[in-house]
């Protein structure tokens, strides 16, 4: 393996035996040896359960790669055989460089042992001799900062107090490859930003990252790609940012098919439901086609840059007669049907407009200030008053946001900073300083 990867996974999988009694255990230990010996046929008295399926990827030294899934995904199933403390049943696996690994809470420590003796042993167990570990020991317990919880018997600490023992003990072993497994949940916000910034040094010094962690935020700032598990399947590797709006979009709870349908045929769909009573005549009916987001002069986007210009349009039919005034409305929802925005014609102050057998509705967003995710529209057709649904249409135009990560959340909100030191540097090197710093400012505006 090449001295600039620091683990390289070749179709890797990984099959368990499931029993349903404990007696077929032992008959899958004797009967199959017996059944060869007088040539009858093999049984087999488990079922496969295969926790991982054909997973492939490489880290290079310096990388730094995230995971995601929901669970029973095959997360820490893979973890554990990066760390080699599970074989993998097929495929290929490379490590290269010392490694530090933080796995389900628990794993590693004698519980019976203190928060010292856990220490020696877990460094030692590293190749550290007596001295090495003696030198870094007030460090590990400084970064720690569980008091003298440290001599007591680990099997008495909280989550909280463990996670943060077992995190100093891991970065003070000089790691080439660090191994992180959902470990850092369960500590307190404080301890979590701490132990943030150390990755963030580690990485600087060219440690490689491996972590596990359901925060979108954290993966999509501390990792340069990520790998998308469903199933014990590999869904996507790469870009973090990309592999995060997948895997977010997936979680949705509803699954939608998009409805951005064909121009319908002549004869009538049949009426809304929902209608004011001049609507209920069973003489008309409206129906919504041909919708289309355009930015740049491209129609069909399914993916734009945020802060860029879009317009949405879609066409209507009117089937038979409606002698009333229309309003139209948009709405947009993040994939997982956060709502985000909606207007209608009749809130932005305009006058009801009146039918045509075959009309085209548009409407103009000089900046689309989303953040990267995925998205959806609605668009509608109601009555003069706003109060009844003639026609809708969702989701159309599902499209996908890339961001150069300067905002979360949903929408990157135009704002500017500025500072202004109030007063001077009281000392610099024992004398008086008067030379203020300069003001310092940075905007963020929406481009069109």
């Amino acid at each position: 393996m090449s001295c600039e990867v620091a683990i390289k996974v070749e179709s890797i999988g990984k099959c368990f035996q499931i029993y349903d009694q404990p007696r077929d255990r032992l008959k899958q230990f004797i009967l199959p040896h017996l059944q060869h010996l007088t040539g009858r046929p093999l049984r087999q008295y488990y079922r496969e359960f295969w926790a991982l399926k054909n997973i492939s990827f490489t880290l290079q030294k310096g990388e730094s790669i995230g995971i995601v899934g929901q669970n029973g995904s095959g997360k820490s199933t893979l973890l554990q055989i990066i760390a080699k403390t599970l074989t993998p049943t097929v495929g290929d696996i490379e490590v290269n460089g010392r490694t530090s690994a933080l796995l389900e809470l628990g794993s590693g420590f004698n519980p019976e042992f203190s928060g010292r003796e856990n220490v020696f042993m877990s460094l030692a167990l590293q190749g550290f001799h007596q001295d090495e570990i003696e030198d870094r020991f007030n460090s590990i317990a400084d970064f720690a900062d569980i008091g003298d919880f440290i001599e007591q018997p680990v099997k008495t600490y909280s989550s909280g107090m463990y996670a943060r023992l077992a995190f100093a003990s891991a970065i003070h072993a000089d790691p080439e490859l660090l191994i992180v497994d959902e470990i850092l949940a369960v500590g307190d916000t404080p301890f979590q930003q701490k132990c943030i910034n150390r990755l963030y040094q580690m990485l600087d010094n060219g440690v490689s990252l491996l972590m596990v962690s359901h925060d979108a935020y954290q993966i999509r700032s501390i990792c340069q790609k990520a790998l998308f598990l469903k199933g014990g399947n590999q869904i996507m590797f790469g870009s973090s940012h990309d592999v995060m709006n997948e895997y977010l979009a997936s979680t949705s709870n509803t699954s939608f098919k998009n409805q951005n349908p064909i121009e319908p045929p002549i004869t009538p769909p049949p009426a809304p439901r929902d209608q004011s009573s001049s609507a209920q005549s069973p003489n008309f009916s409206f129906s919504i086609f041909n919708t289309v987001l355009t930015s740049n002069g491209t129609s069909n986007i399914d993916k734009i840059l945020s802060q860029a210009e879009v317009e949405l349009s879609f066409e209507y039919r009117l089937h038979g007669e409606f002698k009333e005034k229309l309003t139209f409305v948009v709405n947009l929802y993040r994939e997982d049907d956060t709502y985000i925005f909606g207007t209608t014609t009749q809130m932005r102050g305009l006058s009801g407009f009146s039918p045509a057998s075959h009309g085209r509705v548009s409407v103009q967003f000089p900046s689309l200030p989303l953040v990267s995710g995925k998205y959806k529209f609605r668009v509608a057709i109601n009555d003069e008053r706003g109060q009844n649904i003639l026609s809708e249409a969702a989701p159309v135009c599902r499209i996908t946001v890339v961001d150069e990560f300067k905002a979360v959340g949903i929408v990157d909100i135009p704002h500017s900073w500025h500072h202004e030191p109030l007063s001077p540097i009281s000392k610099t090197n024992g004398r008086h300083s008067n030379r203020l710093e300069h003001d310092t400012s940075c905007e963020n505006r929406a481009s069109t």
